[in-house]
């Protein structure tokens, strides 16, 4: 089963809902420590919020490791939810500015699939490639989703018509 663009809009606009609740998480792991005591887990890293809101699930704890294996896990729990992909691979075709390969280091795949979709969305939103002077804020993050939201519903209503 495929997303359709409507559903992944939405998936779109309920990831930047998260990230507003959470904040961004730009370090390991796909969440970060929980900072304040009425908030179930801490920030998000970005492709973490959009897996969020696909499943409208609590995220499951390898989410929250900083072990490679469990990071693996979350990136196969990502991969295997056809929706939150579909958005992850929206996200990063609608991104400005791609990561060229001058900004690719030893950690980032340049390959392309799906696990270079999640490594390059989450890569982008957490670090500033080599030529940019600095990473995306929070807001221009979820500016980010929120552009592709639309630019899917446009999409998808000139395909209608």
């Amino acid at each position: 089963m495929h997303a359709t663009p409507t559903t992944t809009a939405t998936l779109l606009r309920d990831a930047v809902h998260h990230l507003s609740q959470y904040g961004l998480h730009r370090e390991h792991a796909f969440v970060g420590p929980t900072t304040r005591a009425h908030l179930d887990h801490g920030p998000l890293d970005v492709c973490a919020a959009i897996y969020m809101a696909a499943t409208a699930n609590p995220l499951p704890p390898v989410f929250r490791s900083t072990d490679s294996d469990d990071e693996q896990a979350a990136i196969e729990l990502i991969k295997a939810h056809p929706e939150a992909m579909a958005a992850i691979h929206a996200v990063w075709d609608g991104l400005d500015s791609k990561i060229t390969e001058a900004d690719v280091c030893d950690e980032l795949p340049t390959a392309d699939g799906p696990d270079e979709w999640i490594d390059r969305v989450s890569y982008w939103a957490a670090k500033a490639p080599a030529s940019w002077a600095e990473p995306p804020t929070l807001l221009e993050v979820m500016g980010r989703l929120l552009r592709t939201a639309d630019g899917l519903d446009q999409r998808h209503t000139a395909l209608a018509a």
